[in-house]
């Protein structure tokens, strides 16, 4: 039996100045980055063209690991939503985790739009204060886990809190013979250096532990914008998916429970 995933992230919905007083907080940064880098090096059309493609080649499962927002305002969750309602509207089994664009700041505002759109995206199943949750499949189990805090303007990071960390030790001591597979949107694995210190996920280590030792599977995950992958022979490990919106692809990942094995190729929607 072969079950297909379709794993895409980080689209970046470009920011507008919403409100005056996000001159004075970390959408300052973000506005910066959305209007000045990001404006001629990303293409919005390839997430409509990702969403047209998966609905064309329906998977057993699609996966957006976060970042639908620049700087997370209402805005720009309206206009995410929009483009996202056709799969919405589809049966394609569909899984949603934030990304720190998605939580970018404590604003109130911004907070209740995250509130809403996390609760849309999962077609009214899951409100934010459901995560982390499980979901079965005949040949998985998927952790979903939600990591995204607001942080200061210098860093990108996530915070992994402790009931997530027992969440992930309770499951994966719940081994039923099914592959785990974890979605959220930072890595868990992180290669030392500078540039990746300021985008780490803090209170993964029993997490990364947990991959590296082979009871969880597969890692699901975006935040880094190049795509990459870290897996062994049997395409276990973790694959991050990139920016759709910067390289134009989404990840297939097919697994073969016959042969107990996960292939991955990259499709790419643009040249």
């Amino acid at each position: 039996m072969k079950t297909r995933i379709l794993h895409f992230s980080d689209i970046h919905e470009p920011a507008t100045l919403e409100h005056w007083h996000a001159l004075f907080d970390k959408r300052l940064v973000g506005l910066v980055n959305s209007n000045l880098i990001r404006r001629k090096r990303y293409d919005q059309s390839v997430a409509a063209a990702a969403i047209e493609y998966i609905l064309k080649n329906p998977p057993d499962l699609a996966v957006f690991t976060g970042d639908a927002t620049s700087c997370g305002q209402v805005g720009e969750f309206s206009r995410a939503l929009r483009l996202f309602r056709p799969l919405l509207k589809s049966d394609i089994p569909f899984i949603y985790t934030p990304g720190n664009h998605d939580a970018y700041v404590p604003d109130r505002g911004c907070r209740s739009a995250l509130e809403r759109f996390t609760l849309a995206m999962s077609r009214g199943k899951h409100p934010l204060s459901d995560y982390p949750f499980t979901v079965d499949f005949p040949s998985f189990r998927l952790l979903v886990i939600d990591c995204a805090k607001p942080f200061n303007p210098a860093l990108s990071c996530g915070y992994m809190e402790p009931k997530t960390r027992k969440f992930l030790l309770d499951e994966a001591a719940r081994l039923d013979g099914r592959p785990v597979i974890c979605a959220g949107h930072f890595p868990l694995i992180t290669k030392a250096s500078l540039l990746n210190a300021r985008r780490r996920l803090y209170g993964s280590d029993s997490a990364a532990g947990l991959l590296q030792d082979g009871i969880i599977d597969l890692s699901l995950c975006g935040h880094i914008h190049h795509p990459y992958e870290l897996l062994d022979e049997n395409g276990r490990g973790e694959i991050v998916a990139g920016s759709l919106t910067k390289y134009g692809t989404i990840a297939e990942i097919i697994y073969d429970s016959d042969s107990d094995r996960f292939t991955l190729r990259r499709i790419r929607l643009r040249s």
